[in-house]
């Protein structure tokens, strides 16, 4: 019997909220028969509520409580307490603070691996946001990369920040998007008034504003429509400012939308426009690739990456993206042949091919054959990078 202990991100109920309740996203394969998540808040979602996540291994959720740097040690003992019960084969974190630091600690105590999977670059995350409590947890990220047995980054690009605060093995494996979801017909032919669509937190990270500031340039407004799927402090702002603009008829704001129904957003849209700051990975725009949707992007990296030569590049400017809208308004052959361009590309990184990835890079970590370095292609083939 294989056991996993994994510590999210997040509480388990957060993932319900927001709708991203994915098949085997803690249970690559349907490797494992339990799955432990221990939760860092004082009380979580009933197991069968998210049942999904586990794929169909038992699920078991311990809410840990509230952990803050301050009281580290004695949620470590707890943890170290809980894993000598459980016996886990695995114990996989999702950040390098709180939640890696306390996973290190419990790898350590009883001899398992210990995986930390990395979604953000903080050192970037940093500098667009100086505040003190990214500052403070420096020393955690330092503590728990050098010591993880392998370190997962969902981007190449994320290989850097893992290697710059000691990281000795990394792995890359893109996060999972699979095109059985998101298979549609090719579109022939595109929608009068253009349809965008963004997905992502209404916050300063994802800059929505920029799209919306470009629907209403110098020359007029322009002859879309543009639906924002996700919530976010900033909301009542964006939908000031789309009123303040002469945009409220043509901007659509949709809180949530649960992640097994947001193909049929994708399906109905013409473009994917993304303006971020910084980025891990960026799951909407791998979607929307999946989609065969043509994607207008920012150079912030790993978009990139993740489009290769399958979209349109721009400046992170409201003028740079009203352009880009007005080209492939103009040429609308281009903008069906990006979007053939993108779904080939993401047939490359469909989440079948990154859950088999996943799979066999467990079983030689758990195995402990995963512990020399090797060459890694793109979206992690290798799987270990050196």
């Amino acid at each position: 019997m294989l056991r996993l202990l994994a510590i999210p991100n997040d509480p388990v109920s957060a993932y319900l909220k927001k709708g991203e309740i994915k098949e085997r996203y803690f249970n690559p394969g349907d490797l494992f028969d339990q799955v432990h998540l221990v939760t860092l808040a004082r009380e979580d979602a009933r197991p069968e509520e998210v049942q999904a996540l586990a794929g169909r291994a038992e699920l078991f959720i311990h809410p840990l409580g509230r952990v803050n740097p301050l009281s580290l040690p004695y949620f470590s003992r707890s943890i170290r307490g809980l894993a000598k019960e459980i016996g886990p084969d695995l114990i996989r974190a999702h950040n390098p603070w709180l939640a890696g630091t306390l996973a290190v600690r419990a790898g350590k105590s009883q001899g398992a691996p210990t995986l930390i999977y990395l979604h953000i670059d903080n050192d970037e995350r940093r500098l667009f946001d100086p505040s003190l409590r990214f500052r403070l947890v420096r020393p955690l990220e330092n503590y728990s990369l050098a010591r993880a047995d392998l370190v997962v980054c969902v981007s190449r690009f994320l290989a850097g920040y893992a290697r710059r605060h000691g990281a000795g093995r990394v792995a890359t494996i893109y996060n999972k998007v699979y095109l059985d979801q998101f298979a549609r017909p090719r579109p022939q032919s595109l929608h009068s008034p253009l349809r965008i669509l963004f997905v992502g937190r209404l916050d300063p990270q994802k800059a929505p504003e920029v799209i919306i500031r470009a629907l209403a340039g110098p020359g007029g407004r322009l002859e879309a429509e543009l639906t924002l799927i996700g919530d976010g402090g900033r909301r009542r702002e964006l939908e000031d400012l789309a009123a303040k603009l002469g945009l409220k008829e043509q901007v659509r704001f949709i809180p949530s939308v649960p992640n097994q129904e947001i193909q049929r957003h994708y399906h109905r849209a013409d473009v994917f426009a993304m303006a971020t700051h910084y980025e891990g990975f960026c799951i909407p725009v791998l979607e929307a690739m999946a989609s065969g949707l043509p994607v207008v992007a920012c150079p912030t990296q790993p978009l990139p990456e993740i489009l290769g030569s399958a979209g349109l590049i721009v400046e992170h400017s409201a003028p740079a993206f009203r352009r880009a809208f007005e080209r492939l308004m103009h040429e609308p052959d281009l903008a069906l042949s990006l979007g053939a361009a993108a779904l080939k590309r993401a047939r490359r990184l469909d989440g079948k091919i990154m859950e088999e990835k996943e799979v066999r890079l467990y079983r030689e970590i758990i195995s402990g054959r995963g512990t020399g370095p090797g060459a890694e292609q793109e979206g992690g083939e290798g799987p270990w990078v050196s």
